[in-house]
């Protein structure tokens, strides 16, 4: 299912997806009426465009997660911003760059939507909040994974080194990480950041 409000972004969106070999079984506006056609739909993934008009966006990942649908939640966001954080507050099971490829997008709505990752999503969720990452970690990896030094990062966040090496240390543990690019990995994977 893909969800935007803008109609035409929806038609392309629809489209590439099927290109790709992903079967989008309905699509709908952000709000209440992405509910009801989920409902109606059950869709295993909805796409939630936060680019577009991030406070729907938001709202509607908010609302598919308080209802009772058994769904897997994929947030399009913009590539670095508060959106992106407000989103992963809001329990989505994935979040994806508005700069990602239709086919990267493809996988990983594929893969997000892979049956094993759906059992048990209690206990999935459970180690996943154990894993999450703070807000200002989160910023200190994509930058680090965008090629910044250690330096480069603090100067961009105003903070010192030492503590851009201790929120390192701090995701690393979280994450079960030895490396800088193991921990981006990890982190993409599970949706914690964007690249």
């Amino acid at each position: 299912m893909v969800i935007t409000s803008h109609r035409t972004l929806r038609q392309a969106l629809c489209r590439a997806l099927a290109e790709q070999g992903v079967t989008v079984t309905t699509d709908a506006p952000h709000g209440r009426e992405a509910l009801v056609a989920a409902l109606g739909a059950v869709p295993h993934v909805v796409l939630v465009d936060v680019c577009t008009d991030p406070t729907l966006g938001i709202d509607t990942c908010r609302q598919f997660r308080k209802s009772s649908l058994n769904t897997r939640l994929v947030a399009l966001t913009p590539r670095i911003g508060n959106e992106a954080h407000a989103v992963r507050a809001t329990g989505v099971d994935g979040v994806v760059s508005s700069d990602t490829s239709v086919e990267d997008l493809a996988a990983f709505i594929r893969h997000v939507g892979m049956p094993t990752r759906a059992t048990a999503r209690s206990g999935h969720q459970a180690g996943r909040q154990a894993r999450v990452l703070s807000n200002r970690e989160c910023e200190v990896l994509t930058l680090a994974a965008s090629g910044l030094t250690d330096s480069q990062v603090a100067q961009n966040l105003y903070l010192s080194v030492k503590t851009v090496k201790n929120h390192l240390h701090n995701l690393y543990t979280k994450l079960g990480a030895r490396s800088r690019t193991e921990a981006v990995v990890i982190a993409a994977r599970q949706g914690l950041i964007t690249l």
